[in-house]
C-alpha cells in the first residue's frame, strides 16, 4: 500500500480550546487591553520590581509620548533596542509600537563590528541600550544612522531583593549626549498622534537571524504575523490570569516575545523576566512566584538539573513546560520527568515564522517528536519541492498566518525562502509518521555523510548524553580521505567525572548505541560547548576545532 504524502494541518481538537480568529488589532492592545480588565495585577516582575498592567500601559505611553514629541518617531520609523529580559525592554516595546514604528532588538552580546551592521541596515536613528553597553554604541556611532541614544540603567527598575546580575551591574551616571530613560517616563504622557495600523500589512518588529548561513537577516514579522503565534497560544494551551510565566529566552530573539510571555500576558497571567541564567535564581524564582510555565532550550532544563540546589526547591506550581532552541536529548527529557514528574514537551520554530511552527501541545504530543503542525500547514519535500511519502526524510516546509513578509532589503534572498504560493523554505530536514507527528533531524547543512550514508549530529549527541559523565555533546563532520566525513564528537563532563573518563569509554559507549558508521572516530573534552544565545549548538566553531586537530 502506498505511503501517505507527508502533509498535515492544525486540528482545533488538539488543544485545550478552540482557536477563535484572530484579532484584527495592533498587537499593542495586549498592553492597552490587559490594563482596562486587570489594572492592579501584576504583569512583570524583574529583580524583585513588580509592574501592574495598568503601570506598563502607563510607563509605555509615556516613553511613545516621549519618542514622538522630542525625537520624532513616526509610523514606520525603526528603534533599535540593546537590552536583556528586563522590565525596560518591553516597555520599549510596547512604546515603539503604539506609535507604529518598528521594534528592532539587537543581541546584548553584539560586539561594535556586528552591531554597526544591523543598525546600519535597519536605518535607525533611535537607539536605546543599557548604560553597561554604552560603549559598543559608542565607538561606532558616527559609522551608522544613529542619532540619539536613549540609555537605562538595570536598577532603574528592579529592588534590593534581589542580586543584581554583575555582567550588568555598574555605577549610576550621566553619560554626556544621551538621554535618561527614567527621565523621560518622569511626565505623565501627552496626547499621542494617533495612528492607523494595518495589523497584516504594517510591520511590528524586524528580527535579525543569527546569521549562521551568512549575514544577518532582518526578518519582517507584521502585527498580524505576532499574533498568528500569541493567540492560538493563549488557546490551545489555555493560559490565564492563574499561570507565571519564567521568561529565559531571550528579547532580542521571536521566542522572547511568543515564548511565552505575550501569550501570557494576553491571558492575564504573570512574566518573570530572567536578564541572566543562574540556576540558583531561577530555582528561587520558581518557587516564590509560583512559575506554572517555562519554555526554554534544552541547556535550561540541564543547568536546573544539574544544580545540587534543585532538591531544595518546591517546583509543584509547574504544569508547562516545553524545550525548544534545540534538539531534545532524551536523557534531558528522561531526567526532567523523573524530578518534576512532568513531561518536558518539544517544539520547533524558526524566526521567519514568529517561533512556534511545530509545537507538542496538551492534546497531542509523543515523546521524541517536536509535536504536530501548529496552527499551519505543513509538508516535508525533497530538493524539487515535490512532497515525500512519510517516514521519509526531507525538507520542513510550512504554510500559515506566522509566515513573515520576508526579509529587509534583501529581495532576493526574500524570493528563494518565501514562495509566492505561501510556503516557506526552511533549510532544515525531518519527517513525518503518520500520526502527523513531527520529527526533527537536523539542519540540512549539518547532515553528516559518512561512506554515502547520511547521519544527524543531534542523534549521536543524545546518545553521549545518555552515559552518567556527559553534561553535554556537540557532534559534527570533519573531512576524511576515506569516508569524506568521519564523525568528530566534543563532550562537556559533569563536576566530578572531569579526569576520570576516558574517550575510548565514550567511543565502546556510541558503539552500544549506534550503527557503526554513526560511531564518531575521536572525542575531544572541553569545558563547556559552545552555544549561541538561545542555547543551539554552535557547530561552525566546533567544525573549525575539529578541522585543526587534523591537519
Amino acid at each position: 500500500m502506498e505511503k501517505k504524502e507527508s502533509y498535515s494541518k492544525f486540528r482545533d481538537e488538539w488543544g485545550v480550546k478552540s482557536v477563535p480568529p484572530l484579532p484584527n488589532v495592533p498587537i499593542y492592545s495586549l498592553v492597552t487591553e490587559g490594563a482596562k480588565k486587570w489594572p492592579d495585577k501584576d504583569a512583570l516582575i524583574c529583580l524583585g520590581r513588580k509592574l501592574t498592567y495598568g503601570e506598563l500601559d502607563e510607563l509605555s505611553n509615556r516613553l511613545a509620548s516621549a519618542l514622538q514629541n522630542k525625537f520624532g518617531v513616526k509610523k514606520g520609523d525603526r528603534v533599535a533596542v540593546m537590552l536583556p529580559n528586563c522590565i525596560q525592554h518591553t516597555l520599549a516595546f510596547f512604546a515603539i509600537n503604539k506609535l507604529g514604528a518598528i521594534h528592532v532588538p539587537c543581541n546584548v552580546m553584539y560586539k561594535p563590528r556586528e552591531l554597526e551592521y544591523q543598525l546600519s541596515d535597519c536605518g535607525s536613528k533611535i537607539f536605546i541600550t543599557l548604560d553597561r553597553f554604552f560603549p559598543v554604541i559608542e565607538e561606532i556611532k558616527g559609522k551608522t544612522p544613529v542619532k540619539n541614544i536613549i540609555v537605562t540603567n538595570i536598577e532603574d527598575f528592579a529592588t534590593t531583593e534581589d542580586e543584581i546580575p554583575s555582567l550588568f551591574k555598574v555605577e549610576k551616571k550621566e553619560i554626556t549626549g544621551t538621554y535618561q530613560l527614567l527621565s523621560l517616563i518622569e511626565e505623565p504622557s501627552g496626547e499621542l498622534m494617533e495612528v492607523e495600523i494595518d495589523p497584516s500589512e504594517d510591520l511590528a518588529m524586524l528580527l535579525y537571524t543569527a546569521g549562521t548561513t551568512g549575514v544577518p537577516k532582518g526578518v519582517m514579522e507584521s502585527h498580524k504575523n505576532i499574533w498568528s503565534c500569541v493567540h492560538p497560544t493563549k488557546y490551545i494551551c489555555d493560559f490565564t490570569e492563574r499561570d507565571v510565566n519564567l521568561q529565559i529566552m531571550p528579547m532580542f530573539h521571536c521566542s522572547g516575545y511568543c515564548l511565552i510571555q505575550f501569550p501570557i500576558l494576553y491571558g492575564g497571567g504573570t512574566a518573570v523576566l530572567v536578564p541572566l541564567f543562574d540556576a540558583k535564581n531561577c530555582l528561587k524564582w520558581i518557587q516564590n512566584y509560583g512559575v506554572s510555565c517555562i519554555f526554554a532550550p534544552p541547556t535550561f532544563f540541564v543547568g536546573l538539573m544539574n544544580a545540587p540546589e534543585i532538591k531544595s526547591y518546591n517546583l509543584s506550581n509547574l504544569r508547562s513546560t516545553l524545550s525548544c532552541g534545540g534538539p531534545q536529548p532524551p536523557p534531558v527529557r528522561d531526567g526532567w520527568q523523573k524530578i518534576t514528574g512532568l513531561n518536558l514537551l518539544d517544539g520547533y520554530g524558526l524566526t521567519e515564522s514568529m517561533c512556534q511552527i511545530v509545537l507538542s501541545v496538551p492534546n497531542k504530543h509523543k515523546p521524541g517528536t517536536i509535536g504536530p503542525a501548529f496552527y499551519s500547514e505543513v509538508k516535508i519535500a525533497d530538493k524539487d519541492g515535490k512532497i515525500v511519502p512519510r517516514g521519509t526524510v526531507g525538507e520542513f516546509m510550512f504554510r500559515g498566518s506566522s509566515i513573515a513578509k520576508g526579509y529587509w532589503n534583501k529581495p532576493e534572498e526574500t524570493k528563494v525562502a518565501f514562495l509566492d504560493d505561501g510556503w516557506l523554505h526552511t533549510g532544515d530536514a525531518g519527517y513525518m509518521d503518520d500520526e502527523d507527528f513531527m520529527y526533527f533531524v537536523d539542519r540540512y547543512k549539518d547532515l553528516i555523510i559518512a561512506s554515502g550514508y547520511n547521519l544527524a549530529p543531534a542523534e549521536v549527541e543524545g546518545v553521549l548524553m545518555g552515559h552518567s559523565a556527559v553534561k553535554e555533546a556537540g557532534v559534527v563532520g570533519v573531512p576524511d580521505e576515506y569516508r569524506g566525513e568521519t564523525v568528530r564528537a566534543f563532550v562537556s563532563l559533569k563536576e566530578g567525572y572531569k579526569g576520570k573518563v576516558t574517550e575510548e569509554e565514550m567511543i565502546e559507549h556510541c558503539k552500544k548505541n549506534l550503527a557503526t558508521f554513526k560511531v564518531p572516530k575521536s572525542v575531544e573534552f572541553i569545558e563547556e560547548i559552545p552555544k549561541n544565545p538561545v542555547g543551539k549548538i554552535l557547530r561552525r566553531v566546533l567544525r573549525e576545532e575539529g578541522a585543526k586537530k587534523i591537519k
